[in-house]
């Protein structure tokens, strides 16, 4: 294993660092791509409306080239993008040319619907590095979106929210922009000169996406490594009174039907802070936080015998969660935020309050330090969640990173002895300028009393793409000693029913996919390309034996008119060394779990989806095939209907019908998800989502009405209500209204 590290991490190298340093270094893109950002020489409005003299004698960033579905020839529609500042913002003029306007717009929600719509978005790296940054998306109906892009993402992360400013205007020839961004929101080293900029346009109602540089079709539109760059006259200086106070105040109202408890009331307070500490890191303070507001996780049905990582949501764990988050891989996390504040069971734990110091130290380095602390409650005691975390640049866009977490328990203010919990890792990731290689090489070690061996895991690999060919390869050694205390790892675990224990086990995997797309040379074909790809995943047991085997190859076809249409063949083999099930069935006699076994199997899927800039949008899919000792059918079909800027209607259905021979028990699933939001204003908006999940037991409401009465200035009310599905009646209901005002 240690063998392949080394050779894995230095084969791109080998075959292909130096002609990607000959054909393309990031300085000679932003050479081509310049925009010059020039202080203000009036005031600037921000009504949509360009006519000022500093727009009409900024210099002009045009020339946009066509990125999706085709690359390398110059937009149908071009855009033209100005840029100017002053102590507190940068500024950005945009127009956007349509001889045919018909524009898409599918939400007037903050955060929702940006890819899906008519838009522009700005791509910002400060530190001009590379490594993160910052993306602010408009529609061309002014819905705002913004996130944080990093290096090794597929796109932006539109969890993040801040305040800024934007208003669009439409005409019969072209839509505009005026954005102003407040400086004091980026991190940024005083005094540089030059920052990575690059800008994307949706024109939806053609199906094409363009951005300004020219990036190549395989790569994300907002990918850092391919910006121009933003040249300013004067560079930035630090920014004054860099701190915003975010207090809130709550009154909630609820009652545990499954405890006997009777109606609680119970007013809250709690206030969150962010304090800017120079132009590069950013210092956020929590008391007594809270999360009722935030959307609930949508049920999924898993048929899988492991757990499912779901997206943290919370808004304190989300800038700069890259820096913490991003380390392993998806199904190996060593550290996952949603981790902090539950106890070992998954039940949630007070979060008293915390700290986060994160950001940039200079153009190459960026350092992150956390600590959360919990309160006691029942028999779980208190606990305090740390994380300290390094990332390096190294050699262009490479990187080297480190972390450090613990997690400790509490008696009264003494710390519990021998009741630690302790991660440490280092990465390493080398990308070649051009970004078509990139290979890596990890270790991470866990740290509990009395555990001393196999108590590490480590990954190698590398993954090539260009235009039409990718392909990724990686290695992976797990030891079944390895704790993710304040992490997620998904199969190291093994639920055996049957005698109600769990057995660990440590494994190795072998993981590779690749893809391959065809673009048809007709010119008035129907399609945009049709994809062709396929994923081995082998997993063997310590000894070397087989664990799992589940080798998948599909096909997609992508339309002009934006459709799609993919299927999927998926032979398996899975030797189980447990007993297992896929519901909460608790009576062993009536239903036996399957039986622990060597299974194999195949199944099929296809799925299609109907465009999306159509009001009613379809997504179907259908499955069958084998299922471990039976057959699996399975249907899903998603109805999302949009009237006008005025609501948005979705149905969600999903059915898997399991047989299985005797004495096993056959299983009907059903999930319904079915949501209505209704826009009233650009501010105010009501959501209500509705979930019935068979698997869980649970039909659950949840309805949320926002007013956001100033930037980043909200009131709440929400209602919840859970139900149980088998023998109907309720378990939980809560009525909260929350306000909070952005200082």
């Amino acid at each position: 294993m240690r063998f392949f590290n080394i050779f894995l991490l230095f084969l791109p190298l080998f075959f292909n660092l130096q002609t990607a340093r000959a054909q393309f270094s990031r300085s000679n893109n932003q050479s081509r791509f310049t925009l010059n950002a020039t202080r203000k020489s009036d005031d600037i409005r921000i009504d949509g409306d360009l006519s000022e003299n500093s727009w009409q004698t900024s210099s002009v960033a045009t020339g946009f080239w066509l990125k999706w579905p085709r690359d390398g020839s110059p937009a149908p529609e071009q855009t033209e993008v100005r840029c100017r500042y002053d102590d507190q913002f940068i500024y950005f003029g945009v127009i956007c040319r349509d001889s045919t306007p018909n524009y898409v717009i599918q939400s007037v929600k903050r955060d929702i619907g940006y890819w899906d719509s008519d838009g522009f978005a700005i791509v910002l790296d400060p530190a001009n590095a590379a490594n993160n940054g910052w993306f602010f998306g408009v529609t061309a109906s002014g819905v705002q979106s913004e996130g944080l892009v990093a290096t090794g993402s597929e796109e932006a992360d539109l969890n993040w929210d801040n305040a800024w400013f934007v208003q669009t205007k439409t005409y019969v020839d072209r839509w505009t922009a005026e954005i102003a961004i407040p400086l004091r929101i980026l991190r940024y080293k005083e005094g540089q000169a030059t920052w990575g900029v690059n800008f994307i346009r949706n024109d939806l109602s053609k199906g094409v996406y363009s951005t300004w540089t020219n990036t190549p079709l395989q790569f994300s539109p907002d990918d850092l490594g391919w910006t121009g760059a933003l040249q300013w006259d004067i560079p930035p200086s630090g920014t004054k009174g860099n701190y915003n106070l975010i207090p809130y105040v709550n009154t909630s109202l609820s009652r545990d039907y499954e405890e006997s408890e009777d109606w609680k009331l119970k007013p809250d307070a709690g206030l969150d802070a962010k304090i800017g500490i120079g132009s590069g890191l950013n210092l956020d303070l929590t008391l007594n936080p809270d999360f009722s507001q935030v959307e609930i996780d949508e049920q999924v049905v898993n048929l899988t015998r492991f757990d499912l990582q779901l997206p943290e949501k919370r808004t304190f764990f989300l800038e700069n969660a890259d820096l913490f988050g991003n380390f392993g891989i998806p199904p190996i996390r060593p550290f996952f935020s949603r981790r902090i504040g539950l106890n070992d069971d998954g039940d949630p734990l007070p979060i008293l309050g915390g700290l986060r110091l994160s950001g940039n130290l200079g153009s190459n380095t960026r350092i992150g330090l956390m600590t959360m602390q919990t309160g006691k409650k029942g028999e779980d005691p208190a606990r305090n969640f740390s994380a300290l975390v390094l990332n390096r640049r190294l050699f262009g866009r490479s990187t080297v990173a480190g972390y450090f977490l613990n997690r400790e328990e509490f008696e009264g203010a003494e710390i519990r002895k021998g009741h630690y919990s302790r991660n440490a890792g280092i990465e390493f990731l080398f990308i070649t300028p051009d970004g078509k290689w990139t290979s890596w090489a990890t270790h991470h070690h866990s740290f509990k009393p009395g555990i001393s061996s196999k108590n590490w895991w480590g990954n190698s690999g590398f993954a090539f793409k260009n235009r039409r060919f990718n392909f990724l390869l990686d290695f992976l050694h797990m030891g079944e000693n390895y704790h993710a205390d304040l992490g997620f790892e998904q199969r190291i675990e093994n639920l055996d029913v049957a005698r109600d224990t769990v057995l660990r086990s440590g494994y190795n995997f072998i993981f590779s996919e690749f893809g391959y797309m065809i673009t048809p040379k007709k010119e008035n074909s129907r399609l945009n390309f049709i994809g062709i790809g396929g994923e081995l995943f082998t997993v063997l047991n310590p000894d070397g034996s087989l664990n799992e085997f589940s080798p998948r190859l599909g096909m997609e076809l992508n339309f002009k008119n934006t459709s799609e249409f993919s299927f999927s063949v998926n032979p398996q083999r899975a030797n189980v060394p447990v007993s297992f099930r896929f519901d909460d069935e608790d009576d062993p006699d009536k239903c036996p779990a399957l039986p622990a076994g060597d299974y194999r199997f195949l199944s099929m899927e296809a799925e299609w989806n109907s465009d999306p800039r159509k009001r009613l949008f379809i997504s179907a899919s259908a499955g069958a095939g084998g299922f471990y000792n039976g057959q699996q059918y399975s249907a899903g079909l998603e109805l999302t209907l949009r009237v006008r800027t005025i609501a948005n209607i979705r149905l969600g259905a999903e059915y898997n019908r399991l047989e299985f021979p005797e004495p096993y028990c056959d299983m009907e699933l059903f999930n319904l998800t079915p949501r209505v939001e209704v826009f009233f204003f650009k501010n105010l908006w009501w959501t209500t989502f509705l979930q019935y999940n068979t698997q869980t037991d649970n039909f659950n409401i949840n309805s949320r009405l926002q007013w956001r009465f100033r930037p980043m200035s909200d009131v709440f009310v929400v209602y919840t209500d859970n139900y149980a599905v088998r023998f109907w009646g309720p378990k939980n209901r809560a009525l909260v209204v929350k306000a909070s005002y952005w200082f």
